[in-house]
Order: C-alpha cells, then sequence, then structure tokens
C-alpha cells in the first residue's frame, strides 16, 4: 500500500498553535486524513471498471449523530477550515501574482494551495478517507475531465485532500463567493456557473473547454448538483460533450459515504467523517463527436459498479 505523505511538521505546528486544542484532539493523536491507498490484482468484470469494483461494500458506513458531535464537529469544522485558509493565503497570494505573469493559464501554484488546504482540513478533523484505483490516475501533466458521483459538499474536500493530482472544478457561482475560500478558488482560475442562466452556462462551457485545451485537468459533476439522498441520479450530457470537444479522456470516480456525514442542507459535516470511499476507475477513451450519450451511459456504470445498494438509483415506475 502507498500513502501520500502528510502536511509539513512546521505547517502543522503553526495550525496547532491557532486553534484550540479541544478542537484539534483528533488532530494532536492521529494525521487520520492520509488516505490509505489500496491496489487490488483482481481482473474487474469490465476493462474500464476498478478492480475495488469486485469488493463494492454492504453498505455506506454508519455515523453516531447527536446534539454533541454536531455541535463538535461544527466547531472543529470551521476552526479547521478557516484557521487553515487564512494560513494558506501566506504562500496563496505570492503564488497568485507570480502565476499572473509566468503561468497564468494553469495556475498550479495556486491549485497547490487550494489541495493543501483541502488535505490539512481533513488531518485537523480527524477524517479518515481510503482511495483505491489510484494506478488508474492519468500521468501528471495529462490533462482529463473527471467524473464522480456527487453528494455531499465533503466530496470537494475528499477530492481535493486525497488525490494526487491538480484539477479545477466547474462549480455553482455561490461557492466562489464563499469569503476566503471561495476567493482562493477563484485565484486558482476554477470555473464558475449559473445554473439558471442559459448565458452562463455557454460561457462555462466554453471556458472549460479552453481549461482541458490549456492541460489543466477539470472536475465536473456529472449529475449537475448534490444527491439528496445519497443515491446516483441521471447524468447530464454537458460534462462529456466538453471532454468530446477538448478530446481528452473521462476519468469516472465513485465516492461513497460522504453523505452520511453531511448531507445536502447541512452547512457543517455532522460528525467526524471517517470510512469515506473513493474509487477512481480506468480512463475512457475521449468520447466521439456526436456519441457522448455512450460514453455518459458507460461512466454511469462504472460509477455505479462500486457503489452499495443504498447509493444505487431507484428503479423506475412503470408507465401504465
Amino acid at each position: 500500500n502507498l500513502r501520500m505523505r502528510a502536511a509539513p511538521v512546521a505547517a502543522a505546528a503553526l495550525l496547532l498553535a491557532a486553534a484550540p486544542a479541544a478542537c484539534l484532539q483528533h488532530a494532536l493523536t492521529r494525521m487520520h486524513a492520509r488516505p490509505s491507498v489500496s491496489v487490488c490484482s483482481r481482473a474487474p468484470p469490465l476493462p474500464c471498471m476498478s478492480a475495488a469494483a469486485l469488493a463494492t461494500p454492504a453498505e455506506v458506513p454508519t455515523a453516531k449523530i447527536n446534539l454533541l458531535t454536531k455541535a463538535f464537529t461544527a466547531v472543529n469544522f470551521v476552526v479547521a477550515a478557516v484557521v487553515t485558509v487564512i494560513f494558506c493565503y501566506v504562500p496563496l497570494l505570492p503564488l497568485t501574482l507570480y502565476s499572473l505573469k509566468f503561468d497564468n493559464v494553469r495556475r498550479r501554484g495556486c491549485d497547490w494551495v487550494v489541495q493543501y488546504w483541502a488535505r490539512v482540513t481533513l488531518a485537523l478533523m480527524g477524517s479518515r478517507v481510503t482511495v483505491e484505483g489510484v494506478e488508474n490516475l492519468p500521468p501528471p501533466e495529462e490533462a482529463v475531465l473527471y467524473a464522480p458521483n456527487h453528494c455531499s459538499f465533503l466530496d470537494i474536500f475528499a477530492l481535493s485532500g486525497c488525490l494526487p493530482r491538480r484539477f479545477k472544478y466547474v462549480s455553482k457561482i455561490e461557492i466562489l463567493r464563499i469569503p476566503l475560500i471561495g476567493w482562493a478558488m477563484q485565484f486558482a482560475k476554477h470555473i464558475a456557473i449559473r445554473r439558471t442562466d442559459r448565458a452562463s452556462q455557454l460561457a462555462t462551457f466554453k471556458d472549460a473547454v479552453a481549461c482541458l485545451q490549456g492541460g489543466s485537468s477539470l472536475v465536473t459533476f456529472p449529475e449537475g448538483t448534490r444527491s439528496k439522498d445519497g443515491r446516483i441520479a441521471d447524468f447530464k450530457k454537458g460534462p462529456f460533450t466538453m471532454a468530446a470537444r477538448a478530446q481528452v479522456r473521462v476519468v469516472p470516480i465513485s465516492i461513497i459515504g460522504t453523505h452520511v456525514f453531511q448531507p445536502p442542507g447541512s452547512a457543517v459535516p455532522l460528525a467526524r467523517p471517517t470510512g469515506v470511499r473513493i474509487v477512481v476507475h480506468p480512463p475512457l477513451p475521449p468520447p466521439q463527436n456526436k456519441k457522448e450519450q455512450e460514453t455518459l451511459d458507460l461512466a454511469k456504470k462504472t460509477i455505479m459498479s462500486a457503489l452499495p445498494p443504498s447509493m444505487q438509483p431507484l428503479p423506475k415506475p412503470k408507465a401504465a
């Protein structure tokens, strides 16, 4: 098994000194946010599916949620996220100025800071995230479109903090307006969309294609929004049309368990995220023009292969 390195000791020391010890109890003892990466040698059912599909868990992780855990986790999350992002502005501002002149298209230095922020926040919360199928990740310099299922705001922390790759998000504009956190994402040139504005959707599509063609990978959630109950919803064709236009590969990703700890509608996690899994599947070839639906169907089937029964879609009612 391979393990991603934890945050540098110096940075952790500054963060621990700045935050209440009670909120950092788990981080003081163990750095749970280091994702454990497992590699399975068994052949998957289909070439496009990760070997993890053979070991799909019977159910999602469980969480003991009560008033005490809600209060503790909320304070822990806010302190960890805010203190960390303030600390991250120290390198972010000069890196942004550097990128304006030397790397204005990709801004990779800003990407590193945003992902470092997510990783340290997870660590200070005592989170445990397991990444499987890391051998399926494309080379670091290859621009691809990552297509995960989406059931929680924690998906962004899990992907950013645990996948050893740099990427941008296509995110609703409200996220990029969050003070400090949203500003940092704007510095890194993440792409905003107003979902109710047709003109904004067209502009976002052009920006996303330009981002991919410029050499940056992109994360876009094909469902378009978070699932209300954790079950995977219908996919939209837009992300796959982006991949077809830019001629980049599509990497399906299954995220399991984040909605248990922060369901849609909750502003903060309700319990310490443990048992969350990320399954990276082998990349799909670039979609061919006018055949995006085929890639969409294959990507959804691939993602579903690693989801437990409670996250599978309900059967559609038969027509009368």
